[in-house]
């Protein structure tokens, strides 16, 4: 064997569960070995959450506001909390923070520039097939990103609505103070809803440079020239700015999938990160659930490596079945009717309390946070969208 466990994949999830292996004491015996296609880190993307999770990478974290806001054509809602931030996390900073902690467990091996074409369980085994040859070991954890549009899935039953969170953001600098670098727009729905479900997403740094992301809940990426001038068009209508320097810019794509693929067959072989279902389907957010579930899969783990006659752990999920059930009603009523998401974020951001609903789209609450949701939501369209969901006279096809 080349190692005991192969994670296919380094980025946020395959980063985060050898940290935590490395932590829990797994690789005091056995070796991790960490295997990524990109031949270096760059600054290819940003994490933001509430911080309502303890993380290895708390101190990773570069800016924090206290207060955040969302808005549409008729009013904005402004929300804060004592102690209570929303934090914006670099993805260079993460990496060099992973990479210094991996780097000083002798146990671990990062290689880059190696493709995972295949990975299959071969008896009690798991092999990888890479442009650089065969690797085996005795577990995998896969978090290979699966094709953004897949038309090759088969339709699914009404209960699996899904969408897909696309964006481009640019880091701006403008010669005016125009930003108030206190209050973060996590949604600004003041742009065209012609195109499906769409906001604008800012995090100011200062009061002259700003993180815009323009964002859309739908069904296939736009050219980046799109995002583009809708930024500029944002930039000009609200801040009065026709000129600005581009200092950065990131594009990605979320899937929101009331029903992730199934795990693999293998039982050798897990699923992590976004292909093993870390997005919230609701609003996409992933980061603290990837890095929640990869402390619970090092502690699986590692009690799995102190007793080779047990059978690997299985498929952790991330979230619990009763966010799942809701999140399906949610997100089916926005695939339904998509000009009704600007008055649902807005109610939820101003009648639930911010520790509460930060809590709840982390999906770490309790029932009666998830009550407070609901109670804040309007009833019966929910309702029947869940009876048309789970309806006796309308089974799943």
């Amino acid at each position: 064997m080349d190692a005991d466990v192969i994670i296919v994949g380094a980025g946020a999830a395959g980063l985060s569960c050898a940290v935590q292996l490395s932590d829990a004491g797994f690789t005091r015996q056995l070796k991790i070995l960490l295997l990524e296609p990109r031949t270096e880190y760059t600054h290819d993307r940003t994490w933001c959450f509430w911080n309502v999770l303890p993380n290895p990478f708390e101190d990773c974290v570069s800016h924090r506001w206290r207060t955040w806001s969302v808005a549409d054509q008729t009013r904005r809602v402004d929300r804060s909390s004592p102690g209570l931030t929303y934090d914006h996390l670099p993805a260079d900073v993460f990496y060099d923070r992973a990479q210094r902690l991996l780097g000083a467990d002798p146990n671990v091996e990062l290689r880059l520039g190696v493709r995972v074409n295949e990975i299959e369980q071969q008896g009690n085994l798991v092999r990888a097939s890479t442009d650089n040859g065969e690797v085996m070991a005795r577990l995998g954890l896969d978090s290979r990103p699966r094709p953004v549009v897949d038309r090759r899935r088969p339709a699914r039953d009404r209960r699996c609505p899904r969408l897909l969170q696309h964006f481009h953001g640019e880091t701006i600098r403008t010669d005016a103070d125009v930003f108030d670098p206190s209050v973060a727009t996590v949604m600004d729905f003041r742009v065209s809803q012609d195109r499906g479900i769409h906001f604008i997403y800012l995090l100011p740094f200062d009061a002259r440079t700003a993180l815009v992301e323009d964002t859309y809940f739908g069904d296939e990426p736009r050219p980046i020239e799109s995002y583009a001038g809708e930024i500029a068009d944002y930039v000009i209508t609200q801040f009065g700015v026709d000129r600005f320097e581009v200092l950065h810019s990131e594009t990605g794509a979320i899937p929101m999938d009331a029903c992730p693929a199934p795990a693999s067959d293998a039982s050798r072989i897990l699923d992590i990160g976004i292909r093993g279902g870390a997005a919230r389907p609701s609003t996409g957010y992933a980061f603290l659930a990837i890095q929640r579930n990869a402390a619970m899969l090092a502690k699986r783990l590692t009690t799995w490596a102190e007793d080779p006659t047990l059978e690997p752990p299985k498929h952790v999920p991330h979230y619990s079945d009763r966010s799942a059930f809701l999140d399906r009603v949610f997100l089916s009523h926005l695939v339904r009717c998509p000009e009704r998401a600007p008055e649902m974020f807005l109610a939820m951001f101003e009648r639930v309390p911010p520790d509460a609903l930060a809590r709840f789209l982390f999906d770490g609450g309790s029932i009666f946070d998830d009550l407070r949701v609901i109670s804040a939501l309007p009833a019966a369209p929910l309702v029947a969208e869940t009876v048309r969901l789970y309806g006796p006279r309308n089974p799943p096809r």
